[in-house]
Formats: C-alpha cells, structure tokens, sequence
C-alpha cells in the first residue's frame, strides 16, 4: 500500500519536529496529534494486507473547508473516507445516534457524534469530486477504532464501525474483491485528492440566437421610449430663455433670503 501524506506539519526530529506539532495543534485543535498517532496505527495494520495496488491519502485538506479529512483509501474496488479513532469504552452506534455506556449501565448521547463526523467527511469527498464532474465508486463513510478495549454494539449506522479485531478482515475483503476503477480514473481520483483545488470556472455562454433577438426587441422599445419623451422636453429657443430666466430668478431670491437670514442673527 502506498501511503500519501499531505499533512503541512508531518513529523520531524528535534526542535524542528515540537514547532511542527505546535503549528498543527493551534491550526487543526488539540485532537490534531491523537488524530495522527490514529492514522498511523491503522496504516501499520493495513500495509500488511493491502498491495501498491491500494493508496491512502492522509489529511486530505479539500479548499474552503477548513478541517483535514484524516484518511482516504484508494482501492481498485472503491474510494472510501475512514476516521480512525481511539477511544475506549463501550458504546452504541445506532443510526445517525452515537451513544455512549454510562455509570449508570445506560447508553446517553455522547457529546461528540462521531457517527455525524465520519458522515460529513465522506460528503465533503464526494461533494468535491462531483465538483471537479468525476464520478467514483464510493462506499459509506468508515469509522475505524484503532484500540482493542473499544466495544461498539451496531444497529444499522449510517456510516460502517470496525473495530480493532476486524481491521484485516475488513483490509482482505478490499484485496480480494473485483476491481472497478479504470486504471485511468484512479490516477485521475488519486491525483485531484492529493492535489486539491478549486473547480475551473466555466467562461461565460453566449445566450442562444433567439433570446438574443428578444433582447434586441426590448432595447429598441426603450429607446423609442426614449426619443418619445425628449421630444416632448425639445423646447424651442425661446422657450429656452424663458426657463433659463426662471431658474437664475428662484437663485437671486434664494440668495436674498439667505442674506437675510443671516444678517438678522
């Protein structure tokens, strides 16, 4: 498997490697570091199971969004989102719910709906492609726990929950199963993720003949309109005179009464 890690602030060695941390904390949140620690676990598993055939793209930073996609595989069967997570307990993921075992032996709504989270990644992906008019075999969002003390009890959940003793099943069912993708597509799949970018804009269309002649019609309308109403205002010269003499009377008086005005204070 060939993994692709498009993070800005990928780990490095000494002093360099904290600011790097840092800039990712404060850019992304504090759950940026868990995220990857997360993402890393789960590559070690797959790279034993899937061949250069499969790609992974790591924090996939799709324009305008403004939160990293943590994990997207690349197989020749589909395209699908994943959100490793490492959260430990038990909970229930039942439709859009995601809930969590309380004290109480009760399951309540966990503050975090990871169920809503996996979803809404899966939709970003999909809705950027469609952007970019290609269109790729995808599969529901998958939310994989990375640790084995996570126990999820599943009831038809909008997005597919693995957990950590189903990851290579999960892995060896991609391997085996039959190839969709052109070997064309997935180049192009793989390079408008690792590459992300805004959609070209379309250059303007000239309107079709027949609104063109309608809009024709209209302008002339309004400016036959037009040369109606200013030859009713084409006063002859004298006219002219008259309103010149008219305008400059109403100026001299409102001068006077200005004065006035003044002069009385």
């Amino acid at each position: 498997m060939r993994t692709i890690d498009l993070s800005k602030f990928q780990a490095e060695p000494g002093f360099a490697g904290i600011f790097k941390t840092i800039q990712g904390v404060f850019s992304y949140g504090l759950d940026w570091q868990q995220n990857r620690k997360n993402q890393e676990e789960l590559i070690e598993i797959l790279e034993t199971v899937l061949g250069n055939d499969c790609v992974l793209l790591r924090d996939v930073d799709i324009p305008r969004v403004g939160k990293l996609i943590p994990v997207v595989l690349i197989t020749p069967v589909s395209l699908m989102v994943i959100n490793p997570k490492s959260q430990q307990g038990f909970f229930r993921a039942e439709g859009k719910l995601w809930e969590e075992l309380g004290r109480d032996d009760e399951y309540r709504l966990a503050s975090n709906n990871l169920i809503r989270e996996t979803w809404l990644y899966q939709k970003t992906i999909e809705g950027y492609l469609k952007q970019h008019n290609f269109s790729a075999p995808t599969d529901r969002g998958v939310m994989i726990f990375v640790s084995p003390e996570t126990h999820v009890e599943s009831i038809r959940p909008r997005v597919r929950v693995i957990q950590a003793d189903g990851i290579k099943n999960f892995a060896r069912e991609l391997a085996i199963s039959k190839p969709v993708f052109s070997e064309m597509d997935f180049r192009a799949v793989v390079r408008l993720l690792s590459e992300p970018r805004l959609p070209e804009k379309h250059p303007f269309k000239k309107p079709p003949e027949e609104e063109e002649a309608s809009v024709t019609e209209v302008v002339a309308k309004v400016d036959e309109s037009i040369e109606k109403v200013t030859s009713r205002i084409n006063f002859s010269r004298r006219e002219w005179i008259i309103v010149g003499s008219l305008g400059a009377l109403v100026i001299i008086v409102c001068i006077i009464l200005i004065t006035l005005v003044i002069f009385t204070l």
